[in-house]
């Protein structure tokens, strides 16, 4: 019996060896990974710092980065203005430290570069952001089906389907206001229901009260005197997003012909194209009692390029 069992194990394992490769190739085709997804930093102002890469920069305008694992993180007096690559704005106010735990994108739709001007995403995507401390705005561009983005704080777990929104996070409460669009906020994760928001409300979110205990949510009116502050960084994020269009091209060849279609998808690349002003031969007027110096260029320059309010004198 043994002979017999040993004779028939080398073609058995041959056929294994046959069918296990398209097997795994099948599991492959399955999850294309599209292109490297990019935040876009629209506007810069005081201190901050870009980590990204297991590199450190100091944060300037008009750069990109990969956005997974991307850690942003401003100073007092400062703020930044970035773009994702599926269109969604965000601004991070002064004191804030957000790091993007998961960004993922897939291949752009193929009309999508005939219309740039839709404010919809450009493809499904997937996003995971942790407000570990401070104040952001977000602005979304309208998600398509399939796509999802969570922010967390350390307090509150925030689904969001679309819209306008301002999250606040310190180390007593979170508060999540929402100005426009579709959000449910959770505690934790066994907070299997959450909260939905509708717009014009506030969600504060507080430790139990004592060790072990789940957080609670309380849904009330945004407070008036927080409206300004939630108004400014919610504006400044949908401003962002016409500073900046998004394009995908072709990269390098491989010269390898059988890497086929999963070879193409993954030598693709997202490229951050800055707007142009409406007509770029209008001067910039700086008023004479004003100093033409460089932060006064920069504000006009802005100004032109509506990426923040004209308060030039």
């Amino acid at each position: 019996m043994k002979t017999s069992t040993l004779r028939f194990l080398p073609p058995t394992m041959a056929v294994l060896l046959v069918f296990l490769p398209s097997a795994l190739a099948q599991r492959q085709l399955g999850s294309k990974k599209g292109p490297a997804s990019k935040i876009y930093v629209v506007e810069s102002v005081g201190e901050s710092q870009i980590e990204s890469g297991n590199k450190i920069y100091t944060t300037q305008q008009a750069t990109a980065y990969d956005a997974p694992g991307t850690v942003i993180e401003t100073k007092a007096s400062s703020h930044n203005a970035l773009v994702y690559s599926n269109g969604t704005g965000m601004y991070v106010d002064q004191n804030t430290r957000v790091e993007i735990d998961t960004f993922a994108q897939e291949p752009f739709h193929t009309d999508y570069s005939a219309n740039l001007g839709v404010l919809i995403e450009p493809s499904v995507s997937r996003s995971k952001v942790y407000v570990s401390r401070g104040a952001v705005g977000v602005c979304t561009s309208q998600l398509i089906s399939g796509s999802s983005m969570r922010y967390t704080t350390p307090l509150a777990d925030i689904t969001i389907r679309g819209g306008r929104l301002s999250i606040d996070a310190n180390p007593d409460e979170s508060h999540v206001d929402l100005l426009e669009g579709d959000v449910t906020v959770r505690s934790g994760g066994n907070d299997v229901g959450g909260q939905i928001l509708r717009p014009g409300e506030r969600a504060t979110i507080r430790p139990g009260a004592t060790a072990g205990d789940p957080s609670s949510i309380t849904i009330g009116p945004i407070p008036d005197d927080q409206l300004p502050a939630d108004n400014e960084r919610v504006s400044q994020a949908c401003q962002s997003r016409t500073a900046v269009t998004f394009e995908l091209l072709a990269g390098g060849a491989t010269g390898d012909e059988s890497a086929g279609a999963d070879a193409e998808i993954n030598q693709q690349q997202i490229v951050a194209k800055p707007a142009l002003p409406p007509d770029p031969s209008i001067p910039v007027v700086v008023s004479p009692d004003r100093p033409a110096n460089s932060q006064s260029v920069a504000e006009a320059t802005m100004c032109a390029l509506k990426l923040s309010g004209c308060r030039l004198a």
